[in-house]
């Protein structure tokens, strides 16, 4: 039985006074629990530094009375945003489900899990790759010269800026295979993009990595680069009529070229050796006709 336009609002209303209180509840929960335990998620994000960032035992340090208190209440703040997220995504895809043909709800759905797995894949490639290599070459560099002693602030910052931004860069396979699903940006047009690709990635890079040595800057561009040659994939998979990818490749490109040319002039001299012997027939037999006419005459 279809309900009337007031029934589907309430229950409108009613499903998004619920999302609202369960995402004040999940944060709640998660930013006093991470309030509760920040020694220890403190110890997990400092991970990376490998007890690098002062000589006291590797700890960073703090220089004002209130900066350990502030950086545990910003990091309680995340913490709580942290979990209550999941929560704000089921509940809008739970409010929009009535609305919207099962089909596209399946299809929203989908690219929603993708898109925070995308996330959470370019979070770890930060938290276990990009953190590890950049410190332990910025910290150890001129070790015999200077100590690094690293600001609590400054290192959290600057992790969790690279969290969020490097996360939001895995998503770009994911908007341009709908870019080409769409018919928005297809294939076609994404790869003539190629050229200005490595200039964007680096300035983007070098914006959100306050780093002028360039490790911490091309450890970001790289997986910028990788991600647009997925993206366009997925795009060229998206609608194969719309070109060939790996015919489109710069290097496949050079490589034909240079075969094509080696081809031809291999032709060529095959061409002139053979014809050697006929050139020298025909000149034998063009003497041979005027000794001839002379000997006959």
């Amino acid at each position: 039985m279809s309900l009337s336009a007031y029934e589907r609002g309430f229950r409108f209303g009613q499903r998004f006074r619920n999302t609202i209180f369960l995402c004040i509840l999940a944060w709640s929960i998660g930013a006093g629990a991470t309030f509760w335990w920040h020694p220890e998620v403190f110890a997990f994000l400092l991970a990376p530094a490998e007890e690098m960032l002062s000589p006291f035992d590797g700890r960073p340090v703090f220089t004002a009375p209130q900066d350990m208190f502030g950086s545990t209440l910003s990091l309680s703040m995340k913490g709580g945003q942290f979990a209550a997220f999941p929560v704000l995504v089921v509940g809008a895809l739970t409010m929009l489900k009535p609305f919207v043909p099962r089909r596209f709800w399946l299809f929203v759905t989908t690219y929603s899990a993708i898109s925070i797995a995308m996330f959470a894949l370019g979070a770890s490639f930060v938290f276990y790759v990009m953190m590890p290599v950049s410190l332990n070459f910025l910290l150890t560099f001129g070790a015999d010269i200077a100590v690094p002693v690293i600001l609590l602030t400054s290192y959290m910052a600057l992790l969790l800026s690279l969290l969020f931004w490097i996360g939001i860069v895995f998503e770009l396979p994911i908007l341009m295979q709908l870019l080409a699903k769409f018919r928005l940006v297809p294939y076609s047009k994404a790869k003539n993009l190629r050229k200005w690709i490595v200039p964007t990635a680096f300035i983007f890079a070098a914006l959100i990595t306050p780093s002028i040595d360039g490790t911490l800057t091309f450890l970001v561009a790289l997986p910028m680069l990788i991600l647009y040659e997925i993206g366009l994939i997925a795009g060229y998979v998206t609608d194969p009529s719309d070109g060939n990818y790996f015919a489109d490749l710069p290097m496949v490109q050079r490589v034909y070229r240079i075969t094509k040319s080696g081809a031809v002039w291999v032709a060529r001299k095959v061409r002139w050796a053979i014809g050697l012997p006929v050139r020298a027939a025909r000149r034998g037999g063009r003497k041979i006709v005027r000794w001839w006419n002379r000997l006959v005459n």
